[in-house]
């Protein structure tokens, strides 16, 4: 069974199939591949030819693409043109190709969800003024354009989806870039808790327990009667708690060694002193003691030397 929190999202929060009462839309098996303008200019045919390649690939088979344009077609049945559309069938296009991408997902067909989050998105971000121009004949399409509340709303989804796939594949590193762009979206609190969700579960992986904690936290404030949050919570909680455990018991060893060392060079400042001032006492003595006898000395020279004198009379 599919864990909520890992799960992805639909636009309405639930994984229910692409719905087949919906108007019949044409689809080729996926939207149109775009190339940003100015690139490709410096490639060779052969270069060109494999980035095509890998953009309509991307990680799976010629055999697995195959597949999954056939899923895409049962799913979403066809009678009118992409080209044909009004801009509501666009958008009601691109929602169901993003909910045939959650069916991939339970299916266990992660990388078949993710290419259908990917190409939900660029259709979004180029394909909805798909055949128009602006007043100097530029393709619309190729242009960035400012996106409406709609397509920013769907792309959320679609990046927080992606961070659920990556999970499931363990590519830890995508599931916090999918997250975080799914977070620097405008998005509601229960996409928002299980983006957090996701990225935290990544962060914990990668043993940034610290990142972990923060977003999971977070997650917790945001769906407090989350179950699985909370269990994440729990289990990075005691992690942190003996992080940060850890962190002042080194920083107190690191400060008591500081500190003795610093009574070391005082004691020893001490000795120095004391030595000093003993040399001293010992100096002063001798030197007293000096003066002392050669006193002494002088006055036996005196007392000879008047004895002599009188001898001699």
């Amino acid at each position: 069974m599919v864990d909520a929190m890992e799960a992805p999202m639909s636009t309405e929060d639930d994984l229910s199939p692409p719905s087949s009462t919906s108007a019949p839309v044409s689809v080729t098996g996926s939207p149109p591949i775009l190339v940003p303008a100015g690139q490709g200019s410096d490639m060779t045919k052969e270069e060109v030819r494999e980035q095509a390649k890998q953009a309509v690939l991307g990680r799976l088979t010629k055999e697995e693409e195959e597949e999954r344009s056939t899923r895409n077609k049962e799913m979403l049945p066809s009678e009118k043109n992409l080209g044909h559309m009004t801009l509501e069938e666009k958008f009601d296009f691109a929602r169901r190709y993003k909910e045939a991408g959650n069916v991939f997902f339970k299916e266990n067909k992660y990388e078949f969800a993710l290419k259908n989050y990917t190409e939900t998105i660029t259709y979004l971000r180029h394909g909805l003024r798909m055949g128009q121009t602006n007043s100097e004949g530029v393709p619309l399409g190729a242009m960035r354009q400012e996106l409406d509340p709609e397509s920013k709303e769907i792309i959320a989804s679609c990046q927080s989806n992606m961070a659920a796939c990556a999970l499931k594949l363990g590519r830890m590193e995508d599931v916090v870039k999918h997250a975080s762009a799914a977070l620097d979206q405008d998005i509601k609190e229960g996409a928002k808790a299980r983006a957090l969700f996701r990225r935290s579960k990544a962060y914990h992986a990668m043993g940034k327990v610290e990142e972990a904690h923060a977003d999971v936290a977070e997650a917790a404030r945001e769906a407090p009667g989350d179950k699985v949050v909370q269990q994440h919570l729990q289990v990075v909680g005691r992690e942190f708690r003996e992080l940060k455990k850890k962190e002042r018991e080194a920083a107190r060893t690191l400060w008591q060694g500081k500190l003795k060392q610093e009574e070391g060079a005082d004691t020893t400042e001490e000795k120095k002193t004391k030595e000093g001032k003993g040399r001293g006492q010992g100096e002063d003595e001798a030197a007293e003691t000096g003066q002392s006898q050669g006193g002494f000395l002088n006055l036996g020279f005196v007392w000879r030397a008047i004895r002599g004198l009188f001898a001699g009379i």
